[in-house]
């Protein structure tokens, strides 16, 4: 095929016969010619940073921003790094696919080796799902004393896999490219973020539950109560999991409304327990279910209902009048 070209566009980008141009598609399936490749021009995007007198949550912030910003090297600086060397490589890893690539007294440097066109984010969501099933079974009540530091091991694993899972979904909104090699529209997008940022939290929420659980004392009455809600939450939680993937409205719907049961059964426990022990792992199984809620909310309003019938207007008018 051939394709005729405005000569002054040709002018402006200095462009003689044979070289080479560049076809991205937008969203509306329009063309945008090119006379660079965006593609390798962004491969080579560098930010460093100097890390003296910065806290190690500091560091650790501003690496994992840097990190969903898809730079292709993080370059980290500083008199301090022969002595906090350590602690930066343990932040670096745990983020998927960077390495750390050159090392000095005072320069950390770090590369990202990630496609994100050839990442699934399905089986990233997946992954990220298992781990926080695990967290909620490892922290069932009662046996916080001997789990916790497992499962605030697994918070690492589940953080892991919601980088990257927000890094492709922001990269997704800024390029057509991506989006289309996701299969996924703007819409897509923004209820997966959603979905994302919400098991996220309700992993968080095990991870607290697990740690007031090892600091306390409760009596056997107290667990067993407070175990029938948090097995019933876990099962609101596996079918409102179960509801997003499977695009089924009526169970999204079904795990939504099931919220307001759990807090009610949630008000009656701390009627009765008055510990502040018991008080505050309530309240975190009640914001445990808020987020379940949540992510029902989030599977219906990315299907379509199977109880509302669409028309349009047009066709219910034809219909009235008649031939």
């Amino acid at each position: 095929y051939v394709i005729s070209l405005p000569k002054e566009w040709i002018k402006k980008n200095n462009l003689q016969k044979g070289e080479t141009i560049y076809f991205e598609e937008n969203d509306s399936g329009s063309l945008i010619i090119s006379s660079k490749n965006n593609n390798k021009r962004e491969e080579k995007r560098v930010i460093e940073f100097n890390i003296d007198g910065m806290t190690e949550r500091q560091i650790e912030l501003e690496i994992i921003a840097n990190y969903m910003k898809d730079f292709s090297k993080i370059i980290i600086k500083g008199n301090e790094i022969s002595k906090r060397d350590k602690e930066i490589r343990n932040i670096l890893d745990r983020l998927v696919a960077i390495e750390v690539i050159e090392q000095t007294k005072d320069k950390i440097v770090a590369k990202d080796f990630l496609n994100l066109e050839e990442i699934k984010l399905p089986d990233l969501r997946n992954r990220l799902d298992t781990v926080v099933r695990s967290m909620i079974i490892d922290s069932k009540i009662g046996e916080g004393k001997e789990n916790y530091e497992s499962v605030n091991h697994r918070d690492y694993d589940a953080n892991k896999f919601f980088y990257i899972i927000l890094r492709v979904i922001r990269r997704g909104f800024e390029k057509p490219s991506v989006r289309k090699a996701l299969g996924l529209s703007l819409l897509d997008l923004s209820l997966e973020q959603h979905a994302i940022l919400t098991i996220e939290r309700i992993g968080d929420r095990a991870k607290r539950i697990a740690r007031e659980d090892s600091k306390s004392n409760l009596t056997k009455k107290e667990i067993g109560e407070l175990n029938k809600i948090y097995s019933v939450i876990f099962d609101n939680y596996k079918n409102a999991m179960t509801a997003y993937k499977n695009k089924d409205y009526k169970l999204a719907c079904k795990t939504f409304s099931e919220n307001k049961r759990i807090t009610s059964e949630c008000d009656k426990i701390s009627s009765i327990m008055k510990s502040p022990r018991t008080n505050k792992i309530v309240h975190l199984l009640r914001e445990m279910s808020q987020k379940v809620s949540e992510l029902g909310e989030v599977g219906f309003m990315s299907t379509e209902s199977t109880i509302s019938k669409e028309y349009y207007e047009q066709d219910v008018e034809q219909t009235q009048a008649g031939p």
